[in-house]
């Protein structure tokens, strides 16, 4: 189903009376937050200590140390968290700052004859912090936000680094490491040909391309040499869109969330704002509906599968046969349990969406 299914499955936990549960990773078979859909909130988040202690558990079954990287870091769980928005930039002030910017020297051309774009580094599609700000920004503080008055830069060496990472996938012999390391032998045996953690993320990035071009102005910037050396990877990226620049006499602002990046940007004499996250992570975050949506989203392809639970629902992000299709499409898979009280409705919500799709775009519905 697409991806607002899963407000439809929330809907439905609510209507029938479930509405505190726990978002549960059965892989690790540890609670990662716990939701009162009455509030709304989220009540809490696993702290790093409990989690760290799983994942060490779990590596130590694993053994093999090429694998460990495979298990979901409690790094990787703050950046779920960030990429949903749910946990936002502590400088997203600063970035509506330079998008009004934007839009008074759109307003006035005659004034401002170089108009000003926003170049994407990497890492900002592995946020998805564009696509997300469509959706919240509202509770982000950004009024009347018009995606399609916004000039994106989407160099291609950046989609080529994405792309470069989707590349591996598990075979038999990772299966069964993963059935005796993992607490659910019976899922980790559905894990056969998926995609490996760094390229799940690399085809989530693919998808928050995909979503910009549909939602901002963006225009491709070609050019640069390949490399396989990141850094000067990054100074190709740099120079082509300090040479795009010029060619088309506009001003730009690099936007990255990494702080190397600086250098480089400096080097290459292009302007940069380094988007940044809290370090440490909440004990709790403010609730909004559609951004919920968003995180279980992520954490579906990062754990391939969360469970919720009581509402005897999970949510698969990964499985075997999930195609890049599904994932531009942003897909996921709902699986029900017959003791789920929701399972009826589930399957009328199915046939009503399924017959919705035929006229309308639920993907980008808010």
């Amino acid at each position: 189903m697409p991806k607002p299914f899963i407000m439809a499955v929330l809907n439905e936990a609510r209507w029938h009376k479930k509405t505190s549960f726990a978002v549960n990773a059965p892989l690790l078979d540890i609670d990662l937050l716990g939701i009162n859909l009455d509030g709304p909130s989220v009540d809490w988040i696993v702290d790093e200590a409990r989690y760290d202690k799983v994942f060490s558990e779990t590596q130590t079954k694993l053994g093999d140390p090429q694998l460990v990287r495979e298990i979901p870091s409690y790094s990787d769980l703050k950046e779920a968290f960030q990429s949903s928005l749910l946990v936002p930039p502590t400088n997203l002030d600063e970035l509506t700052k330079e998008m009004r910017g934007m839009e008074e020297r759109r307003n006035h051309p005659s004034r401002y004859p170089r108009q000003m774009c926003l170049a994407l580094d990497t890492n900002i599609a592995y946020k998805r912090l564009f696509s997300r700000l469509t959706i919240g920004s509202e509770g982000c503080g950004i009024r009347d936000y018009d995606p399609t008055r916004i000039q994106l830069l989407i160099p291609d060496l950046v989609e080529r680094e994405v792309s470069e990472k989707v590349n591996r996938k598990y075979r038999q012999p990772e299966i069964e490491l993963f059935k005796k390391a993992f607490k659910n032998p019976k899922l980790a045996s559905n894990l056969m040909n998926c995609c490996y953690k760094e390229g799940r993320k690399a085809l989530n990035a693919q998808a928050e391309l995909g979503a910009l071009r549909e939602l901002y102005a963006t225009w491709e910037v070609t050019g640069g040499v390949w490399t396989e050396d990141k850094e000067r990877r990054d100074g190709e990226i740099l120079r082509t869109l300090a040479k795009h620049s010029q060619v088309e006499s506009m001003d730009m602002l690099f936007i990255s969330a990494d702080d190397k990046a600086t250098a480089a940007a400096r080097a290459a004499k292009v302007p940069i704002m380094v988007i940044r996250y809290p370090y440490d992570m909440p004990r709790m975050v403010a609730y909004d509906p559609w951004l919920f949506v968003e995180l279980l989203f992520d954490l579906s392809i990062l754990y391939t599968v969360v469970n919720l639970k009581g509402v005897g629902v999970r949510i698969h992000g990964e499985w075997g046969g999930k195609t890049a299709e599904d994932y531009r499409a942003e897909r996921v898979k709902v699986v029900s349990e017959e003791s789920s009280p929701i399972i009826e409705a589930l399957a009328r919500d199915h046939r009503v969406m399924q017959r919705l799709e035929k006229e309308l775009d639920l993907k980008n519905i808010r």
